[in-house]
């Protein structure tokens, strides 16, 4: 009798143990969670209480551009479509010898646009009806020797056919990474020297980049309008192009700590 008494009272000493043991552990689990958080507070306190400069800094460089772009418009208009693709075809094909002339390569020439359509003739009280059918045909051609482009043009003029039409002209630079990466350092001395200049009149130093962000780089290409009116069917002077200069824009934002 006296064991089973002894045996029940250590089964209940050992279950008060273990319900003491567990709510302790409670405790503990929840004083640890409260200072874990007041840990992250103060920290996101601290990095949010940081003063920054936001400054946007652009670099520009000035480069000669070594290829031209060149639209070439072939239109025609006929009573039927088979008539009006025949012409355009037939003026397309003059162009070509021309281009072949100058050395220009297949992989410079390529066709942007072609379409066919009808125009049609409104009268009064009557229904539309088919007048004639029209031809498009857009060609970009790519001149890698600047020193031809005048003669070019004036040979692409000089077809004899009244179908031709020539857009703008652009310049450009076939390989422009070397000078995107210089005018992108260039912004970026220019970002630290807008930071210096504003950092100067606070009572605080500039303190290390926090964050960059390189922005679009902006080339400037002016192009060149040119049309058959310019010149005389029997005799002209040969067409002056001057491409100048390009400038290569480039932009950065950087986020400076301020200490």
């Amino acid at each position: 009798m006296l064991g089973s008494y002894l045996n029940i009272l250590n089964y209940r000493s050992f279950v008060l143990v273990m319900v003491i043991a567990i709510f302790f552990g409670i405790v503990v689990l929840i004083v640890n969670s409260r200072d874990e958080s007041k840990q992250k507070i103060g920290s996101e306190s601290t990095t949010s209480s940081i003063q920054t400069l936001k400054v946007v800094g652009s670099g520009t460089v000035s480069v000669t551009p070594d290829i031209a772009n060149l639209r070439i418009n072939v239109v025609s208009q006929q009573v039927n479509a088979i008539q009006a693709r025949e012409q355009a075809a037939q003026s397309m094909q003059l162009l070509m010898q021309v281009f072949k002339k100058f050395n220009i390569a297949d992989k410079d020439l390529r066709t942007s646009g072609y379409s066919l359509y009808p125009e049609y003739l409104y009268e009064k009280n009557k229904i539309k009806r088919i007048e004639a059918f029209n031809v498009s045909n857009n060609l970009d051609v790519t001149i890698r020797n600047l020193d031809e482009l005048g003669a070019v043009i004036d040979a692409t003029i000089t077809v004899d056919s009244e179908d031709i039409r020539i857009g703008n002209i652009s310049f450009s630079i076939d390989n422009d990474k070397s000078f995107k990466e210089q005018a992108r350092k260039n912004a970026v001395k220019d970002a630290y020297s807008v930071a210096a200049q504003i950092i100067d009149a606070t009572n605080q130093n500039l303190g290390n980049p926090l964050e960059i962000t390189d922005l679009a780089y902006t080339p400037y290409n002016g192009p060149v309008g040119i049309s058959r009116s310019m010149m005389s069917d029997e005799a002209f002077t040969s067409t002056p192009i001057s491409p100048g200069q390009i400038i290569i824009e480039s932009k950065v934002e950087i986020i400076f700590a301020m200490q």
